[in-house]
């Protein structure tokens, strides 16, 4: 603690003791003013006892008098009072002894409005995991929200009956299934429906032997070979792959292109390779539209190189001679090789 300084009167005697010894007495005293000044608080003490945990005050009923007290009450007690009826006292167990305080109990209030609880929102949902209970209102008029989380995940139940796809909400019932179509989820409508397959009906493949011989001729066109489609029960479009030998003379006005055309020798362009000369050349067949030279413009309503259903159809394959040379041009079998799908229409 800091030293405190203040004004003061001292008076020192001296006088003799029984000895004849001299004794000093000094006395100190202060102005009223002074005396009455407050002394700084001292250093913090040690930590007293832990009290014991408080304990719920709870009215248990009514007795007559002291003589009436309950018996056996122990330190779990602790807490509950009785309302003593001879002087409106209450007597309270401590846990050890009783301590009574007598008119502690009033007279009795007016009796309270009934309470009313009104459910005002029920909350549901999977995402929550915590339940939750909000009184609201005033007096006995209430109110309560009821916040109720997802439960345990329950056993896993019977496999439920088969249903119809094309009955689900997200089937697209508007467009129709086709021969050989396949199931497809369709982005631009978020719904399920028939789609064609990837590459149509089939495929019906030749090679090498199936093919005419190697020919070389100084002609317009070498034929290599008629392939037939069966019939088919719905309306389809040719879908034509492949690999084959075309040779043209190394000149600057012609070459050799194979070209697979519908039904006949001069039908609708199918499939065709890139057009070379100077020697052989190994290429392939691709898929192309066209009619005569102009090639066509091609959309899922085109009807152009549609084979009827019902009807079969012959896909002739041949190295056409393009450009205006009058030399020779070949077709050769070797490693040749032809594969066709069947795209259904409509």
């Amino acid at each position: 603690m800091a030293d405190i300084t203040f004004p003061a009167h001292i008076t020192v005697r001296r006088q003799p003791d029984a000895d004849g010894l001299p004794v000093l007495t000094a006395e100190t005293t202060v102005s009223p003013e002074m005396a009455v000044l407050p002394l700084p608080p001292g250093p913090p003490g040690e930590p007293g006892r832990r009290g014991r945990p408080r304990s719920t005050f709870r009215k248990m009923g009514t007795i007559a008098d002291a003589a009436t007290r309950p018996l056996g009450l122990g330190a779990e007690d602790r807490g509950k009072w009785w309302h003593r009826l001879d002087d409106n006292g209450m007597d309270v167990w401590t846990g050890t002894a009783w301590r009574h305080s007598p008119d502690a109990v009033g007279p009795q209030g007016p009796v309270a409005a009934p309470n009313t609880i009104a459910v005002t929102e029920t909350v549901h949902s999977e995402d929550l995991i915590v339940p939750a209970v909000e009184f609201s209102g005033v007096g006995a008029d209430q109110q309560l929200k009821v916040t109720v989380p997802a439960g345990q995940r329950g056993p896993k139940g019977p496999p439920g009956a088969s249903g119809t796809i094309s009955a689900a909400v997200d089937y697209d019932t508007e467009t129709l299934p086709t021969q050989g179509g396949v199931f497809a989820y369709s982005k631009a409508t978020r719904k399920f429906r028939s789609a064609p397959a990837p590459l149509g009906f089939g495929p019906w493949s030749w090679f090498q032997e199936d093919f005419a011989a190697e020919q070389i001729a100084a002609t317009n066109r070498i034929e290599g070979g008629t392939f037939t489609i069966p019939a088919l029960p719905f309306a389809w479009r040719p879908v034509v792959h492949g690999h084959m030998y075309s040779y043209s003379v190394a000149n600057s006005v012609q070459s050799a292109e194979i070209v697979v055309r519908l039904h006949h020798s001069q039908g609708q362009i199918v499939a065709t390779g890139l057009g070379g000369s100077g020697g052989w050349m190994y290429l392939p067949v691709f898929p192309c539209y066209r009619d005569g030279s102009t090639t066509k413009a091609m959309s899922p309503t085109t009807d152009f190189a549609i084979v009827p259903a019902g009807q079969p159809a012959n896909l002739v394959v041949a190295a056409e001679r393009i450009g205006t040379g009058t030399g020779d041009i070949g077709f050769s079998n070797a490693k040749a090789s032809l594969v066709v799908f069947a795209r259904p229409i409509g």
